[in-house]
């Protein structure tokens, strides 16, 4: 028998490896202008998760909320804005993996839940959001607020008011998709330059509650739902800002909405969720390069609305709601 630092390390490297069984596809092309999707077959059979990993608990968050923005920056998980139960909160905190404890931040200058956050050229940024907590989706904001120093700024605002859309930067390209108003489904895509915010090729399946982030050059959204938890879907998809062009890629296994999606260890890991009937704790990872999805063990506590991010080889999975609406908590786990 192998001794138990050796059979630890295996363990590690198997987790690294583990994939699902790869799908077949054929491709179709739009009219002229329209977006390039690649069709593919029926999601790949994925993996069992590894009974060696499991999540762990965390210094739980200072405060309880949900539906928040966030993103990893200098070495920590910003957990932004989001709902506290009645009102849309201005609470700004960072949670610090390597000691496990969380810091106050500048507060933003307005209430925001459903947003979305990103670094972009150095600077923490939030786009979009509601800023209505009584009527969840009556307030929809275009506003861009940058933290420089102590202080929120406004960066140039959205070409249109959206929120629990998903945002993440290429290169140097910021990109906004899906998302909704007041009532309807946003389909157009925008991105910033540094300067101006420009309307872009339409996400295939225009969707909010979605979630995306970048890898090699491309922006992967994944998830959410049709304006109704009961209208869920696991749809994922790959665009290009160089070419203005979406990818369909596999479904992501369990369709949601209200998920997280971090990069770690060369994959996307999705990470809880929701849909009419119940809150996930489902953590599923996707291997760009092999197309395919494979299993992760489940969170303890299943939560939407909460934030993922990645620090190192730790996913985080922070705050979010325990139960289908608003139920905020102050749960953190961590996934190595």
């Amino acid at each position: 028998m192998l001794p138990v630092n050796a059979r630890k390390l295996l363990a590690a490297v198997v987790l690294l490896l583990v994939v699902g069984a790869c799908s077949g596809g054929g491709t179709t092309t739009s009219g002229a202008g329209g977006p390039t999707t690649t069709a593919v077959g029926p999601a790949p059979t994925t993996t069992r998760p590894l009974a060696a990993l499991a999540w762990q608990e965390r210094q739980p968050s200072p405060v309880v909320r949900q539906e928040v923005a966030s993103a990893a920056f200098a070495g920590k998980v910003w957990v932004i804005g989001g709902l506290t139960g009645a009102d849309a909160s201005t609470r700004v905190d960072t949670y610090d993996p390597a000691s496990d404890t969380w810091a106050s931040q500048p507060d933003l200058p307005i209430g925001l839940h459903h947003s979305a956050a990103v670094v972009y050229r150095g600077e923490l940024v939030v786009v979009g959001g509601f800023t209505a907590a009584a009527s969840l989706y009556s307030r929809p904001s275009d506003r861009v607020l940058v933290l420089r120093g102590q202080d929120w700024v406004d960066g140039p605002r959205l070409r249109r008011p959206r929120g629990a859309a998903a945002a993440a930067v290429v290169g140097d390209t910021l990109v906004v998709a899906g998302g909704r108003d007041a009532t309807d489904l946003i389909a157009p895509s925008e991105s910033f330059d540094g300067t101006t915010w420009s309307e872009r090729a339409a996400i295939p399946e225009p969707r909010d509650h979605l979630a995306a982030v970048a890898d090699a050059g491309a922006f992967y959204a994944v998830g959410g739902r049709f304006l109704a938890p009961a209208r869920t879907t696991g749809a994922a998809e790959r665009y290009d800002p160089a070419t203005d062009r979406w990818t369909v890629v596999a479904d992501m296994p369990t369709p949601r909405g209200g998920h997280g999606l971090a990069f770690a260890g060369g994959r996307l890991v999705a990470v809880g969720g929701e849909d009419a009937t119940r809150v996930f704790g489902e953590a599923e990872a996707f291997d760009p390069a092999a197309g395919t999805w494979s299993t992760l063990p489940p969170l303890d506590v299943p939560r939407h609305g909460l934030a993922v991010a990645s620090v190192g080889p730790v996913v985080l999975a922070l705050v979010g709601g325990t139960e289908s609406g608003v139920a905020p908590s102050a749960a953190a786990e961590a996934l190595s």
